[in-house]
């Protein structure tokens, strides 16, 4: 299993390094430059200011100098935000959006699973037609969607809970439903899927000819390799629902890296950019390690080969 977990950090080491030239690249090619505003600045003043953060290097130079500081737990210093690092507006800001993320994921774990489940073990039934047109409804709206309409009935029409705040355990409900009820829906479809195929398998046939209750197949043989794919699944919807919270935070206003990576965008802050992407980059490779262990726990196959 160690060996496993070396493989799938040295695998994730170039994916890092690709992630972060690419968009050290792009952010490069961008016409314009963090300094240019609507007053035109003295030609002197503008060198040093290059000189000083040096962007008056070569571009080659530019991307060496900064993987070795990011290395050394160095990010920059923000273009925008004076006196800031960018670790220290990363770091202020990544637990919001953990937080919410965090949020999100259990609740799309725990309906989704649950829905699943019962449209598995009654499949056909007029209770699995209902529950996977939900799961369908579920997917096509997106968070654009699902956020304001939740604001208008639960929050203008109704007036249960705030919809600008991120203080009282009541302002996180509609955020978590707005980023929950699309992966909810997808790991619904899943659950389902996976176990329908395992109940077909085998070795379920074998259970239910030695007598073994339907209820004990389903919830002590099948329903472990029915959740595969769920696990599976699990890694890329954290990772996606940290990073897709934008629209979300905007929407609602909180006080994450979403917002925070707009904001950077138009203030053209490239060292900031570069470190909420980093951030997410390193977010998603986290995820994906984690999935592929527990993947591996669960089935030693995926391990050995």
């Amino acid at each position: 299993m160690l060996l496993f977990l070396i493989k799938r950090i040295f695998l994730a080491f170039p994916i890092f390094l690709a992630v972060t030239f690419l968009t050290f690249a792009l952010i490069h090619s961008i016409p314009g430059g963090p300094f240019d505003g609507e007053r035109e600045m003295p030609a002197d003043i503008r060198a040093k200011l290059h000189e000083r953060y040096g962007l008056d290097r070569p571009f080659v130079k530019q991307y060496c100098r900064y993987i070795k500081n990011v290395f050394k737990g160095d990010l920059g210093p923000s273009y925008k935000y004076t006196n800031w690092d960018v670790i220290e507006l990363v770091k202020s800001k990544a637990l919001v959006s953990l937080e919410l993320g965090t949020y999100g994921m259990l609740f799309a774990l725990v309906i989704g699973i649950l829905l699943g489940t019962i449209c598995a073990r009654f499949q056909g039934r007029g209770i699995d037609l209902f529950f996977s047109f939900l799961s369908t409804v579920g997917i096509c709206l997106p968070a654009f969607i699902v956020g304001p309409l939740l604001i208008y009935f639960f929050g203008i029409r109704l007036r249960w809970v705030n919809v600008a705040c991120w203080e009282n355990w009541s302002d996180k409900i509609l955020p978590m439903l707005t980023i929950g009820i699309l992966y909810a829906s997808f790991i619904s479809r899943l659950t389902k899927r996976g176990l329908c195929d395992v109940l077909e398998k085998p070795y379920i046939m074998a259970a239910r000819g030695r007598g073994i209750s339907e209820w004990r197949i389903f919830f002590v043989h099948a329903l472990r390799n029915g959740l595969l794919p769920v696990v599976a699944y699990m890694g890329p919807a954290f990772a996606g629902i940290i990073s897709g919270a934008i629209v979300t935070e905007t929407i609602f206003q909180i006080p994450g890296l979403g917002r925070l990576l707009i904001q950077a965008i138009g203030n053209r802050d490239g060292m900031l950019i570069l470190g909420i992407v980093n951030f997410y980059a390193l977010a998603v490779i986290i995820c994906n390690t984690l999935t592929d262990c527990i993947q591996a726990w669960l089935n030693p196959q995926i391990r050995l080969r």
